[in-house]
């Protein structure tokens, strides 16, 4: 049997977009099915987060820790979420702040802050006493003296909220993060091969339009007649 014109670079071309879409596809799947990316439009956390910054929030998060930056929703403060903040205490411990001090004591000791905005971790001058009930967290921004965090709902359990309301965990994640180089060069090598495979495939068809298939042999349902 003769061999189609063309079939070996319609095979490649074939290859090659099923490999381009892969690499292409790939990388953004992994990324939303593992990360909520989520814009930060508040001071609230300055320094630590820049006003317009797109964080990647991990969904499954597991065990929610002392310092973690949090997604959470408010729901129990009477607001539409998600909001973000850092997690300074958790279930059983007591958390504390009285004007004039110079640090937040966690469990009767001075808590070591410093992401805090201006080094100031009392700015707003708003004092707490808190016993963080099982379950729960106590929440603050980086920018002490302009958020709405944990402070200023105190009628609402203290101003704790349920673990459960964390929605994500700040994956550390950023454009020159090791993990985020190596989804991007595949994602652009991706995006590279699927106008090589639209290009060979083009080739193969031509290919194949202007060669006709060579046929050897009888053919199949013809006819002979011999010369009188």
């Amino acid at each position: 049997m003769a061999r189609r014109p063309g079939r070996r670079r319609g095979l490649w071309a074939i290859a090659l977009l099923v490999l381009g879409v892969t690499l292409a596809a790939g990388p953004l799947a992994y990324m939303f099915a593992r990360f909520a990316p989520v814009k930060q439009f508040s001071e609230n956390m300055l320094p630590t987060i820049p006003v317009g910054s797109a964080l990647a929030m991990e969904k499954d998060h597991g065990e929610v820790r002392h310092g973690d930056v949090v997604t959470y929703d408010p729901a129990e403060w009477g607001f539409d979420g998600p909001f973000v903040g850092r997690v300074v205490a958790l279930g059983g411990d007591h958390i504390a702040y009285a004007a004039g001090d110079r640090a937040l004591t966690l469990n009767g000791k001075p808590l070591d802050e410093p992401y805090v905005r201006d080094g100031d971790p009392g700015a707003g001058g708003v004092s707490f006493a808190v016993s963080v009930p099982h379950g729960r967290m106590f929440v603050l921004g980086d920018n002490r003296g302009n958020s709405a965090d944990s402070r200023f709902h105190g009628s609402h359990h203290q101003g704790t909220l349920p673990v459960s309301a964390v929605t994500g965990v700040d994956s550390g994640m950023h454009e020159e993060s090791p993990l985020m180089v190596v989804l991007g060069l595949l994602m652009l090598a991706g995006v590279c091969l699927l106008p090589a495979s639209v290009g060979l495939g083009i080739a193969s068809l031509v290919a194949r339009r202007r060669r006709p298939v060579e046929v050897h042999g009888p053919v199949w349902g013809a006819t002979r007649v011999d010369a009188p």
